[in-house]
């Protein structure tokens, strides 16, 4: 695994650009914020919840789109908690 410090780094670009600006925002203001907070195991779920790419992230964010994946649960929580939805 790479360097902890480069991970973190690369996931704060990778979600202050996916593609479309309310997810820049949403995901760019959780990543500053809160990734380093995370643990290794949280971070790599992050980074597979990115690549599910950005619709389907504002559609789970904002509860129009559901998952059964635990993981995913847990990630969207937590950005769900920081931004007060």
């Amino acid at each position: 695994m790479e360097n902890r410090t480069i991970w973190i780094k690369k996931l704060i670009y990778r979600s202050k650009y996916t593609g479309t600006k309310e997810t820049d925002l949403l995901l760019g203001n959780f990543a500053e914020n809160y990734l380093t907070k995370l643990n290794d195991d949280q971070l790599l779920n992050y980074e597979k919840l990115l690549v599910t790419g950005d619709p389907r992230i504002w559609r789970l964010s904002i509860d129009v789109e559901k998952t059964d994946n635990e993981k995913e649960k847990n990630i969207i929580l937590l950005i769900k908690e920081f931004k007060g939805f």
